[in-house]
């Protein structure tokens, strides 16, 4: 009778860690992914601010490209992949921002 109730117990333990498998790595993956996303969004941030108060002389498009080139240094750095449109997306929202007075 203990061979069977130990087994048992062995069976619910596995049952209960797949289902916990099933809930908590998507859980952490996910909240992994919204951390290093709104890391880049400060980097960015922070990249769009740092051109405009040490680039003031220089054109928008001069300013966009040094931040440009600045934020995929950090995201090589960082082993993450954005293409060129989400950089560009992310850049033109930290400049909306900044205007704005948002941030």
């Amino acid at each position: 009778m203990n061979e069977i109730t130990f087994e048992l117990s062995k069976l619910v333990i596995m049952l209960v860690m797949a289902m916990l498998m099933r809930i908590v790595v998507p859980w952490i993956r996910q909240k992994t992914q919204n951390e290093t996303f709104q890391a880049v969004i400060d980097w960015t941030m922070q990249a769009v601010l740092a051109a405009e108060q040490t680039y003031s002389a220089s054109t928008g498009a001069e300013r966009k490209a040094i931040v440009t080139a600045f934020i995929k240094k950090i995201l090589t750095a960082k082993n993450i992949s954005l293409s060129d449109e989400e950089i560009d997306m992310l850049i033109e929202s930290a400049v909306r921002q900044m205007n704005n007075g948002t941030y």
